[in-house]
């Protein structure tokens, strides 16, 4: 695994790169101009010395041309030490031949001698490894003939000195100014970054989630680019304000809509079940001691109150928690059969049931239990009497828990279908407190739901697929 080096934030990096690049420049020009100055000293001490051969080659040639020995050594004496600024070692005169014919002054020392007595009869310059001494040479002509080679030692250690200190110096000096340039520029930089790191950090804090725009006394001067910016990021700020203003407001309206309809459905089917118990209770006391009278009146009652209680019921179930989740069982089912029994029996239809669920099924079984009873109980209203309702449940290859309710009766209207895929239902006639339940409950646990035809034409098949969730099975089910 390959470990990613912590980067330095831009607030760090800017600063220390300008300061990188004003120290190098720095010393980068000081370098090159050492370099040139050593270069120009060189040219100087090399003029200096040719001057020099220039002055003594007027001296010694008479004493060549005549062939005089004494008078060229003499010459040589005086020369040494004559010029100003110039101190020899060692002067020698030789011929072509690599012959040595006079010297003088120090002498030649014997692990460096003179060009011509090394093979070079031409003009020379040449400097010692230690930078201390210099041979410059020149042949000496007479009649455009060559008639000896002249060679003078110079010692020019005070150069090489002078030469280092100077370095030294500037060296010293660029260093200075390296550091202190690369101070000041760093500190141009952060103050020039200054109002973008304000901005940077309002930033952060919106990441954070404390969004704020940035105080007047924090923006940067009007008409600059990090003026512009704090300017954007400030309108920003204000047009999240605003939409999160907005969100809340549409929340409040979402929550008083969701309400006023949850209402409005409990009137309805509470106001139909109430209509007939008060005919119930005017026919009761209109038939007086009638028992046949009496008893419809009394089984009409019951059955209002029990349509009542069904809308009480779903809407608990609907806003309630109904303690911890546990898995579908077989015994479920057999609930169900029993809940909707008298129902259906009241009404004549046939109840059709299908189970095969070899093992507890992950899901969460106490809202599943609920939808697929509002289901039964709306297909069993739907359904004319001797008419069947059909319960099928199954677990598909593909791990999903398949349950289908079928009925036959006339079928769902639209504002049904609608409620139960999870839309508004824009018929103003209401589908019902237990669709709204079922698509309510389908939502919570994933499931899809799918309005088919029946299977003889007649009636609807209304089919959850409910995908498993992470709930203990079988052993570690809690039980009903």
């Amino acid at each position: 695994m390959r470990l990613r080096r912590p980067s330095l934030p831009v607030s760090l990096r800017v600063p220390l790169l300008a300061a990188a690049a004003v120290f190098l420049f720095v010393t980068g020009t000081t370098q090159i101009a050492l370099r040139l100055a050593g270069n120009r000293m060189d040219l100087e001490a090399e003029r200096l010395g040719r001057v020099y051969l220039d002055g003594l080659s007027a001296a010694v040639l008479p004493a060549i041309r005549n062939g005089d020995r004494t008078a060229l050594d003499e010459a040589l004496d005086r020369a040494t030490g004559f010029y100003e600024g110039i101190r020899e070692r060692g002067l020698v005169v030789g011929t072509p031949d690599r012959r040595q014919i006079s010297a003088s002054g120090v002498g030649p020392e014997p692990d460096w001698d003179a060009p011509f007595l090394r093979g070079n009869p031409n003009e020379a310059w040449e400097v010692s490894p230690e930078q201390e001494a210099v041979w410059v040479q020149r042949p000496l002509k007479d009649g455009g003939e060559v008639v000896a080679i002249l060679a003078a030692k110079l010692d020019v250690s005070a150069i090489t000195r002078r030469r280092r200190q100077l370095r030294a110096a500037m060296l010293a000096f660029g260093l200075a100014v390296g550091v202190m340039g690369g101070a000041l520029s760093a500190l141009a930089a952060r103050h020039a970054m200054r109002p973008v790191l304000g901005v940077t950090s309002a930033l952060d804090r919106a990441g954070a989630g404390r969004i704020a725009p940035i105080p007047n006394a924090a923006l940067p001067p009007p008409g600059t680019e990090a003026a512009r910016l704090a300017t954007a990021f400030n309108a920003m700020v204000a047009h999240v304000e605003e939409r999160e203003r907005l969100m809340r407001r549409l929340a409040e309206r979402e929550r008083g809509a969701v309400l006023g309809r949850l209402a409005a459905t409990i009137a309805h089917e509470v106001r139909n079940p109430l209509a007939g118990m008060l005919t119930a209770v005017e026919s009761a006391h209109a038939a007086g001691d009638d028992p046949a009278e009496r008893a419809e009146a009394l089984e009409m009652i019951e059955r209002g109150l029990r349509q009542i209680e069904r809308v009480v019921s779903s809407t608990l179930a609907q806003h309630r928690d109904n303690g911890p989740p546990r898995p579908l069982q077989v015994a479920d089912l057999e609930d169900l059969r029993v809940l909707v029994g008298p129902d259906a029996a009241r009404h004549a239809v046939r109840l059709d049931w299908t189970a095969a669920l070899p093992e507890a099924f992950p899901v969460d079984a106490p809202p599943l239990r609920q939808a697929v009873l509002n289901l039964l109980l709306n297909a069993v209203a739907a359904t004319p009497p001797g008419g069947r309702v059909g319960l099928e449940m199954t677990v598909e290859p593909d791990g999903v828990l398949l349950l289908a309710v079928e009925d036959e009766g006339p079928g769902l209207p639209e504002a049904a279908r609608q409620r139960l895929a999870g839309g508004p239902a824009h018929d103003e006639a209401s589908p019902g407190l237990g669709l709204e339940v079922v698509a309510t409950i389908a939502r919570r646990l994933r499931a899809r739901i799918a309005v088919e035809p029946g299977r003889k034409g007649l009636g609807n098949r209304v089919a959850l697929r409910v995908p498993p969730a992470g709930l203990p099975t079988d052993a570690e089910a809690v039980p009903a």
